[in-house]
């Protein structure tokens, strides 16, 4: 018989586990109270992810040997796995008790601990294994994991330091370092990392995009045409080269752009994509649940606080599902917003299946992806791919395709994708009737008290302004605002900036073109509140392209703040075009970049046809469609009901005009 276990042994180091069941079901009746055997065939049936029957195997063992340690630490490991935590740590726990140094334990333990979200225990769990095992790699990253999720960032940085060393060429150490040295605004030591992994692999996914990324955060546009050039042929060769967000800062090419996203989707699992019809009952409302990680004070939530608000409750019922990170606990948005759900679901620490299972639990019928490819969300973007609801819609946070076809709409409107675009769409078109951004016409001012002086601002010169992130900044934008402060002599240029190595080399670039420091002015990121308050200072915005103002826009707007756009081709630089006209303001949209320099000089040289623009602006606020946020949730509300008749009578998606 010890031969039939030698035999067996052997099909487990060849992984054979199935034939290895087979060759214990043979013999088990002559070793039912063996617990070697036992303890193998536990092993054998926990690999075969056969846990129930392995828990059983390893109980018997137990109760036979109380003494046995592994079997006790893998009855505890097997007992976490199909969620009986409780029962696994007190296994655990009497495992460590007879060896002390029981790694496996202590490694069981933290993976435990961070499931339950007790992450305190799981570090402390994670680093007496750590003790034990230095060096190893997946231990490592465990510990990273429970550092993220604590917000630990200087930590998370030092224990990298420390363990880099043990892995010298392991490229996903060091990408996880350039990640958080971005995370922390160190964009130069995230730029180097990033080149240290391409010294390691060229080829190495996403590396290039993040490097000028973190680049153009820093206004560093040092071989920038050499880089652009380098990720459009790559993009062209189908490689993984950047994501879709950082790819519509720079290029304003709809095609482009729906190629990327298609490449970049491919990095998500679409197994168990199907989903069964659901029949609405009569006088049943419709569920919507809304997917962001931006539920709080966040331009998106800045957005849709008051369309959820305004939603009829009487005939949809609104669910929301926060995949964000720790908000402030005075977060006045993230207050409104939650109270404005049906149901509001704190999922950030929820697995993707476990996402995919309260959806279908809740029996949502349409799923708004208020993300798509934008970041905060520690790539989500995969349980849209495997479908969370049996119709999924595109909407605000991604100003662009998905390149999915497992999203069925996205929410536009005919500025932001005109008739010609619709082929660079893998979704289908809900064209709203005016603009497709929402807003809110109530807003809170802060009461802090703005001078020009306060705000470093000049008393007398015409104050042109760009509040704009400064990633967007490229450039051909600086050389046309140059020409514009040349003809305009009396002026300043407005700022905000976060970061010391971006105003350097803005002021750089600046100089270069001959422009006083001095007209360069530099503000710093306020609370929107106080940012609403401080924006009157200013006579006329001057947009980004290709990546335009969005949030900012409306801010402007509502302001009173003229702001000139130029439109280009793909949705992300026809943003501000599709605000401005929804506005009435079209002579505020310019063709080409001739036309844009000339208007703002036109502008700022007419101070009557200033003051127009302002009035203007003033005076649309109450008949602004913009701001109207009734006639917007109601228009989306008819959207979401003409899409769900047409699943319920099982006919294919098709573009939706309103």
């Amino acid at each position: 018989m010890r031969d039939k276990i030698t035999e067996i042994l052997n099909l487990i180091k060849i992984k054979k586990f199935k034939e290895a069941q087979i060759k214990c079901d043979d013999i088990k009746k002559h070793f039912d109270e063996n617990v070697e055997f036992l303890h193998i065939y536990g092993f054998v049936f926990f690999n075969l992810k056969n846990y129930e029957k392995a828990i059983v195997q390893w109980e018997k063992a137990v109760k036979i040997n109380p003494k046995f340690v592994d079997g006790l630490n893998n009855l505890g490991n097997a007992l976490s796995r199909i969620g009986k935590f409780d029962e696994a740590i007190n296994y655990l726990n009497k495992a460590l008790n007879l060896r002390p140094d029981f790694f496996e334990t202590y490694y069981t333990l933290s993976e435990i601990f961070y499931q339950k979200g007790i992450y305190d225990k799981s570090l402390k769990n994670i680093n007496e294994a750590l003790n034990l095992k230095p060096e190893d790699l997946l231990t490592i990253k465990s510990k990273l994991s429970i550092l993220s999720k604590m917000n630990m960032k200087k930590e998370y940085l030092k224990f990298l330091e420390k363990v880099i060393p043990y892995h010298p060429k392991e490229t996903e150490l060091y990408y996880k370092k350039a990640q958080i040295f971005s995370e922390l605004g160190m964009n130069t030591s995230s730029i180097n990392t990033y080149k240290t992994i391409l010294m390691i692999d060229p080829e190495y996914p996403y590396v290039l995009g993040n490097v000028v990324q973190d680049k153009l955060l820093n206004c560093d546009w040092n071989n920038l045409d050499r880089d652009l050039n380098d990720l459009k042929n790559k993009i062209l060769e189908d490689k993984k080269i950047a994501s879709p967000m950082l790819l519509s800062t720079v290029f304003d090419s709809s095609e482009l752009l729906f190629k990327a996203s298609k490449i970049w989707i491919d990095q998500f699992d679409e197994s168990n994509s199907s989903f069964e019809a659901q029949i609405l009952e009569k006088n049943t409302k419709i569920k919507i649940g809304y997917f962001s990680a931006d539920f709080r004070d966040h331009p998106i939530g800045h957005l849709i606080v008051k369309m959820l608000e305004t939603h009829d409750k009487s005939k949809y019922e609104i669910f929301g599902f926060y995949l964000g990170k720790r908000h402030e606990e005075n977060d006045i948005f993230h207050s409104r917003i939650k109270k404005a759900f049906t149901k509001f679901y704190d999922v950030s620490n929820m697995s993707n299946e476990e996402i995919i299972s309260l959806s279908k639990n809740l029996k949502i019928h349409i799923a708004i992806d208020l993300m798509a490819h934008t970041g905060g969300h520690e790539g989500k973007f995969g349980i849209f791919q495997k479908k969370l609801a049996p119709i999924q819609i595109n909407f605000l946070g991604y100003p662009g395709t998905s390149g999915s076809d497992k999203i069925d709409y996205i929410i536009a409107d005919k500025t932001v994708i005109p008739e010609k675009n619709k082929k660079f769409f893998s979704e289908k078109i809900i064209y709203l009737p005016h603009s497709y951004q929402p807003s809110e016409k109530d807003r809170v001012i802060s009461e802090k008290k703005f001078t020009k002086q306060i705000l470093n601002l000049p008393k007398d010169d015409f104050i042109f302004c760009c509040f704009n992130t400064i990633k967007k900044i490229l450039p051909n934008i600086i050389k046309l605002w140059t020409e514009i402060l040349n003809q305009v002599p009396k002026s300043v240029l407005w700022l905000l900036s976060d970061n010391d190595d971006s105003k350097k080399n803005l002021n750089i670039e600046f100089e270069k073109k001959k422009i006083d420091p001095k007209r360069i002015i530099f503000g710093t990121k306020v609370p929107i509140t106080e940012h609403l308050k401080r924006i009157k200072f200013a006579d006329l915005f001057l947009d980004t392209f290709p990546y335009n103002a969005h949030t900012s826009c409306s801010d402007s707007i509502w302001a009173g703040l003229p702001i000139l756009t130029l439109e280009g081709d793909s949705f992300q630089s026809r943003v501000a075009s599709s605000l401005l006209k929804t506005t009435g303001l079209n002579e505020l949209v310019a063709k080409n970049e001739k036309e844009y320099l000339d208007k703002a000089v036109h502008i700022a040289k007419n101070q009557e046809y200033l003051n127009q623009l302002k009035n203007k602006l003033l005076a649309s606020k109450d008949s602004n469609p913009l701001f109207d946020n009734k006639s917007f949730t109601y228009n989306i509300e008819n959207a979401y009901s003409i899409v769900f008749e047409k699943y319920i009578n099982k006919k294919d998606p098709e573009d939706v005009y309103l």
